[in-house]
């Protein structure tokens, strides 16, 4: 499988601002997410790991290259303002790009990653877009979004969720839809998806809360998406809150039916936050969601 991720990155820090790219006190935090992002993501899933191998009877053991089937075959391009980057200290890597975007508005940056994976989708499988803090922490990522392709038409786009874990407590989904829904919205149908799957059916619906820092599409959806946006000139009728959110699942929203796991089966599609938003709000009292 030929895989090509683009992830956006811009550090820049303002005084007072409360954008983490824009917070120097995160810069630390913020570096190691990249170097998870990219090196890490890499690593997790292309062909190439190791074994522990014996030479023999009494005779040392070395750590042996193998290569599996199991991994992809993944570019990530890695979009990033030379003044406004912490790409200077990743790694050297042959499978990761750094391509300068060549604008003086940093705000730009997700929207150009994006498109770009939607003009390359010919060449490759899969593409997807993702921010510069998210960590694929399932091995079996890549092969489980071409499964829901094969599984469903080509009108679907399924997102994972983006999760933290909160020490002594477990997982928080990050993108928890509003009490009631919101009828306001488009999207916002109720629609419920069933997908065969080993371990029994995993149900998706049609997400209120669309953003997930990020999107995967196989060939097939990328190039749908891809003319729709080329016979707009790339030039949207309503956008979303902010550029990340406009470059993530702005750009499918009006083409592809936004699909994720129902709570309860988060784990079949999820990526790791590498922050930790979960502190900026308070926990539910406990009478707010049992009964009896």
């Amino acid at each position: 499988m030929k895989v090509l991720l683009a992830i956006p990155h811009v550090f820049a820090p303002k005084e007072g601002s409360l954008y983490s790219s824009q917070t120097e006190t995160k810069r630390s935090l913020k570096q190691e997410a990249l170097l998870k992002a990219t090196i890490g993501n890499l690593n997790r899933h292309r062909q190439r790991h190791w074994i522990h191998a014996s030479l023999g009877k009494s005779q040392p053991v070395v750590n042996r290259e193998l290569s599996s089937p199991d991994g992809v075959k993944l570019t990530i391009r890695l979009f990033t303002p030379p003044g406004a980057s912490l790409a200077s200290s990743l790694p050297d890597d042959p499978d990761l790009e750094r391509l300068d975007p060549g604008v003086s508005d940093y705000s730009q940056v997700p929207l150009l990653a994006s498109r770009h994976v939607l003009e390359q989708a010919q060449a490759y499988d899969l593409v997807g877009y993702m921010e510069d803090d998210l960590l694929l922490s399932d091995p079996e990522f890549f092969a489980k979004i071409l499964y829901l392709d094969r599984y469903s038409d080509g009108n679907y786009a399924f997102l994972p969720h983006r999760c933290e874990h909160i020490p002594g407590k477990g997982d928080v989904i990050l993108s928890g839809d509003p009490d009631g829904g919101r009828p306001d919205l488009f999207w916002d149908t109720g629609e419920m998806l069933n997908i065969p799957w080993a371990l029994g059916n995993r149900r998706f619906y049609r997400a209120t809360n669309p953003h997930s820092g990020c999107y995967f599409l196989s060939r097939r959806k990328a190039l749908t998406v891809r003319d729709f946006w080329v016979q707009k000139n790339w030039q949207p009728d309503w956008n979303l809150s902010g550029p990340l959110e406009q470059a993530g699942s702005g750009m499918l929203l009006p083409v592809m039916r936004v699909m994720k796991p129902v709570p309860e089966h988060y784990r079949f599609l999820m990526v790791r936050h590498q922050d930790n938003l979960w502190k900026n709000h308070r926990f539910e009292a406990p009478e707010a969601y049992t009964t009896g």
